[in-house]
Protein backbone atom coordinates (compact mmCIF):
# COMPACT_ATOMS: atom_id res chain seq x y z
CA UNK A 1 0.00 0.00 0.00
CA UNK A 2 1.45 3.31 -1.03
CA UNK A 3 0.40 6.72 0.15
CA UNK A 4 0.86 9.68 -2.11
CA UNK A 5 0.58 13.21 -0.86
CA UNK A 6 1.28 14.98 -4.09
CA UNK A 7 1.12 18.75 -3.97
CA UNK A 8 1.13 18.78 -0.15
CA UNK A 9 4.32 20.82 -0.30
CA UNK A 10 5.79 22.09 -3.51
CA UNK A 11 8.82 19.95 -4.30
CA UNK A 12 11.04 22.82 -5.24
CA UNK A 13 9.46 25.71 -3.31
CA UNK A 14 12.10 26.05 -0.62
CA UNK A 15 14.90 25.06 -2.98
CA UNK A 16 13.83 27.66 -5.53
CA UNK A 17 13.61 30.29 -2.81
CA UNK A 18 17.12 29.43 -1.61
CA UNK A 19 18.57 29.61 -5.10
CA UNK A 20 16.68 32.82 -5.83
CA UNK A 21 18.03 34.36 -2.63
CA UNK A 22 21.55 33.28 -3.52
CA UNK A 23 21.20 34.72 -6.99
CA UNK A 24 19.95 38.01 -5.51
CA UNK A 25 23.05 38.13 -3.34
CA UNK A 26 25.24 37.48 -6.36
CA UNK A 27 23.37 40.13 -8.35
CA UNK A 28 23.83 42.64 -5.53
CA UNK A 29 27.49 41.80 -5.34
CA UNK A 30 27.75 42.17 -9.11
CA UNK A 31 26.17 45.62 -8.96
CA UNK A 32 28.51 46.56 -6.12
CA UNK A 33 31.44 45.35 -8.20
CA UNK A 34 30.31 47.53 -11.11
CA UNK A 35 30.16 50.60 -8.87
CA UNK A 36 33.44 49.81 -7.16
CA UNK A 37 35.00 48.67 -10.43
CA UNK A 38 35.43 52.19 -11.64
CA UNK A 39 37.63 52.87 -8.62
CA UNK A 40 39.62 49.65 -8.81
CA UNK A 41 42.63 48.76 -10.84
CA UNK A 42 41.79 46.69 -13.96
CA UNK A 43 43.43 43.52 -12.59
CA UNK A 44 41.46 43.80 -9.31
CA UNK A 45 38.27 44.38 -11.29
CA UNK A 46 38.94 41.26 -13.39
CA UNK A 47 39.67 39.27 -10.22
CA UNK A 48 36.39 40.43 -8.68
CA UNK A 49 34.50 39.47 -11.86
CA UNK A 50 36.03 35.98 -11.91
CA UNK A 51 35.10 35.44 -8.26
CA UNK A 52 31.52 36.47 -8.96
CA UNK A 53 31.36 34.01 -11.85
CA UNK A 54 32.68 31.30 -9.53
CA UNK A 55 29.91 32.12 -7.04
CA UNK A 56 27.28 31.93 -9.80
CA UNK A 57 28.56 28.51 -10.85
CA UNK A 58 28.55 27.36 -7.23
CA UNK A 59 24.88 28.41 -6.92
CA UNK A 60 24.07 26.26 -9.94
CA UNK A 61 25.93 23.29 -8.48
CA UNK A 62 24.12 23.73 -5.15
CA UNK A 63 20.78 23.63 -6.93
CA UNK A 64 21.72 20.52 -8.94
CA UNK A 65 23.00 18.78 -5.81
CA UNK A 66 19.88 19.66 -3.82
CA UNK A 67 17.56 18.45 -6.57
CA UNK A 68 19.40 15.13 -6.92
CA UNK A 69 19.35 14.66 -3.13
CA UNK A 70 15.65 15.46 -3.04
CA UNK A 71 14.92 12.95 -5.80
CA UNK A 72 16.98 10.24 -4.08
CA UNK A 73 15.18 10.86 -0.78
CA UNK A 74 11.80 10.74 -2.49
CA UNK A 75 12.69 7.47 -4.20
CA UNK A 76 13.89 5.93 -0.91
CA UNK A 77 10.81 7.04 1.02
CA UNK A 78 8.49 5.71 -1.65
CA UNK A 79 10.32 2.37 -1.71
CA UNK A 80 10.39 1.92 2.08
CA UNK A 81 7.62 4.09 3.58
CA UNK A 82 6.99 2.20 6.82
CA UNK A 83 10.58 1.54 7.76
CA UNK A 84 11.32 5.23 7.08
CA UNK A 85 8.54 6.23 9.46
CA UNK A 86 9.87 3.81 12.07
CA UNK A 87 13.37 5.20 11.74
CA UNK A 88 12.11 8.79 12.03
CA UNK A 89 10.06 7.87 15.11
CA UNK A 90 13.05 6.15 16.75
CA UNK A 91 15.29 9.12 15.98
CA UNK A 92 12.72 11.46 17.53
CA UNK A 93 12.48 9.38 20.70
CA UNK A 94 16.28 9.18 20.98
CA UNK A 95 16.56 12.95 20.51
CA UNK A 96 13.92 13.57 23.19
CA UNK A 97 15.73 11.28 25.64
CA UNK A 98 19.05 13.00 25.00
CA UNK A 99 17.49 16.44 25.48
CA UNK A 100 15.89 15.34 28.74
CA UNK A 101 19.24 14.01 30.01
CA UNK A 102 21.04 17.21 29.11
CA UNK A 103 18.49 19.31 31.02
CA UNK A 104 19.04 17.43 34.28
Amino acid sequence: MELYYKDLISEEASLDKLVDDLMLVVQGASELAEVAGSQLAPERHAELRSKLETIKEACGRIKEHAVSGMQATDKLLRKHPYSSLGFAFAAGILTAVLIQKSRK
